[in-house]
């Protein structure tokens, strides 16, 4: 039995919608009922209750032997994995797949990364099997900026010139469903990439073309970004923590990309241009 938790986030929902879409049955740890309809919808078993509470935890563990561990960037998500991975102990979990990032390798400095290297050091020193999923920066990212693209035809993000491989979640999910059932993913790192390297004027290019109309990148000074996201009510850490990855791009952190998709789901990753035309609709009026 599998048991995944973020299962009302994006890649959470869309791993539970493929892993159902197979005819898996899996066990989804929603700490808000209210956000979990879909999962209803497709008579998906349910527990209730969040990462802080042990025997909620420890109730929902019960006859899991693989879990997918996705829990929301925060200043407090280090402690929530331990404490995961010791429930996993104590349940008789075989297996967990973490989703990580791929620019989350030993000395990097931002608090998101670091903490993505702390909780996967932990979970291998548990004792118990182990598999990374380390996507990079997702296309639907760019979702979020649907109203901006609709409204002004920009992407605006404080990136300068740096480059990213944008992963398409659709892929990432494809992915987990593999590493939920399938042998021989256990003490294996995967770093995730879409096909391309491109730079954020390559984007907007690429948006340009399926759109039909001039889509430009503007590269936002951090201060006024600060503002929008402190006006989104992200809390200071948080705020923190997304520039500083915003930095790190501008500096070429994402600077490849790899071939784990492709391994694993044996055919290619999806590429921008797929993922633009597929979604259109939220970028036009």
């Amino acid at each position: 039995m599998i048991l995944i938790t973020g299962a009302t986030g994006k890649t959470g929902a869309e791993t539970a919608k493929q892993l159902t879409q197979a005819g898996l049955k899996f066990r989804a740890y929603v700490r808000n009922p209210d956000k979990a309809d879909h999962l209803k919808k497709d008579n998906i078993d349910l527990a209730i209750g969040d990462l802080e509470n042990r025997e909620a935890l420890l109730s929902a563990l019960q006859g899991i032997e693989r879990t997918l561990l996705i829990v929301p960037n925060g200043e407090h998500q280090l402690e929530l994995e331990k404490q995961f991975t010791d429930c996993c102990v104590e349940a008789g979990v075989k297996h967990i797949v973490k989703l990580s990032s791929l620019e989350s390798v030993p000395g990097t400095t931002n608090p998101i990364t670091k903490m993505h290297v702390a909780s996967a050091e932990y979970i291998a020193q548990s004792g118990l099997d182990w598999t990374l999923s380390r996507p990079t920066f997702f296309m639907q990212n760019f979702s979020n900026m649907a109203a901006g693209i609709k409204a002004n035809n920009q992407i605006t993000l404080p990136v300068g010139q740096g480059t990213v491989s944008a992963t398409d979640l659709r892929d990432v999910a494809a992915v987990h469903v593999k590493l939920l059932t399938e042998e021989g993913h256990a003490g294996k790192n995967y770093p995730m990439t879409g096909p391309e390297l491109l730079t954020f004027d390559e984007i907007a290019g690429q948006f340009s073309e399926v759109l039909g109309r001039t889509i430009t990148y503007v590269d936002m000074e951090i201060g006024p970004y600060r503002e929008r996201l402190s006006k989104a009510g992200l809390t200071q850490w948080r705020i923190d923590a997304v520039c500083e990855e915003f930095r790190a791009i501008s500096e070429g952190v994402i600077d490849h990309t790899t071939d784990d998709i492709e391994n694993i789901l044996g055919r290619p990753p999806t590429n921008l241009r797929t993922f633009v035309q597929d979604f259109r609709h939220l970028f036009e009026d």
